[in-house]
């Protein structure tokens, strides 16, 4: 009985694993598995279209009365004239290599833009109203009681960035890859800001401020793309910073067509004063909207839109000065701003 029990059952036993394994079906699912290219090796080239526009402080060249002044002596009545940028077109390229799939690349990257603006004050029609300059007047003796016809102030930031970036990637799921990059970047960024004043006697004067930064740090950041659904439809955020040391170099120069009867020489500068330091320069970096991504065979293509933040501190200063007889001390009046530009950014990207 025994021995026939065991016979039924390694019988059984047999028949089961003759039968032919049968083989699972895939889940299907209703995107690319695959969607970041994460296992081939590929180089790829970013272009990128900048509008962007600065913004600044301390850029005040005129007052304008709007009511009259207390009496014969007065502070300042009426409303700051400052200048600012308007919008402007930039761009950033990058070109680099992807290792898969050891998950790291290596790109170059550059950035260039420049920001320009213009403004322009007249003086009010009324008899006891007045355009005050800011800044020293063409009739720069205080005994000349000659008030300002018109102001007109013009500026402008050059900006280039140059990086050599190396980026880490993650994809914790098929929905998501996170890089962390980091390398050396050097900066070089220019301001040019000009003042001219005419006044009701004709004369006239011209102030020429000037600074400029170039610079060497390390940047790091951290770049998300985030697939949304069907269609390619990702968002795609950037967050960075950067800390550049090197010369910071500032200049401030005014001339005036007023000699007050041959008491001033007017082929010298009124104003003369240079400034010149080592620093270093905090930069942040915010960059956030939707892209489109799409892979078409062996390439794969993106394009993005976004709002783009960059804050550099420690860097836009102003100096003014007391006025006096040469050999009396002089008080710097210095004003400080950051320098913010924002604006939009649109990428067009190509793995191959």
């Amino acid at each position: 009985m025994i021995k026939t029990v065991v016979g039924l059952i390694c019988l059984t036993a047999g028949l089961q694993g003759a039968q032919p394994t049968q083989k699972k079906t895939p889940a299907k699912v209703s995107y690319d598995t695959d969607l970041y290219r994460e296992n081939n090796k590929i180089e790829f080239v970013n272009v990128e279209f900048l509008y962007w526009t600065v913004n600044e402080s301390a850029l005040d060249y005129a007052l304008k009365m709007k009511s009259p002044a207390w009496g014969p002596t007065t502070e300042g009545v009426g409303h700051y004239k400052i200048i600012d940028f308007d919008w402007n077109p930039g761009f950033r390229l990058n070109v680099g290599y992807f290792n898969a799939p050891h998950y790291w690349d290596a790109y170059l990257q550059y950035t260039y833009f420049k920001g320009k603006g213009h403004n322009y004050a007249k003086a009010p029609d009324a008899s006891n109203l007045y355009l005050n300059g800011t800044w020293a007047q063409p009739a720069f003796n205080s005994s000349e009681e000659v008030p300002l016809a018109k102001a007109s102030s013009s500026i402008d930031l050059s900006l280039n960035i140059l990086d050599f970036l190396a980026t880490r990637r993650f994809f914790p799921n098929p929905h998501l890859r996170m890089r962390l990059y980091g390398g050396p970047t050097v900066a070089w960024v220019r301001q040019n800001w000009e003042i001219d004043y005419l006044d009701t006697a004709q004369q006239t004067s011209h102030l020429h401020s000037h600074w400029q930064f170039t610079g060497a740090g390390i940047k790091v950041g951290y770049i998300l793309d985030w697939f949304l659904g069907k269609g390619g439809i990702y968002f795609t955020g950037v967050v960075s910073a950067a800390m550049y040391a090197g010369t910071y170099h500032n200049v401030s120069k005014q001339k005036s067509s007023d000699s007050n009867q041959g008491q001033f020489d007017t082929t010298r500068p009124l104003r003369n004063i240079h400034y010149h330091d080592v620093r270093l320069v905090p930069v942040f970096q915010l960059l956030a909207g939707p892209s489109w991504q799409m892979a078409f065979g062996p390439y794969r293509t993106e394009l993005f839109a976004g709002y783009e933040l960059n804050f550099w501190t420690n860097l836009h200063e102003v100096y003014r000065t007391s006025a006096g007889a040469p050999q009396q001390a002089k008080q710097t009046i210095m004003s400080n701003a950051v320098v913010g530009i924002q604006g939009l950014t649109v990428r067009w990207n190509l793995d191959f």
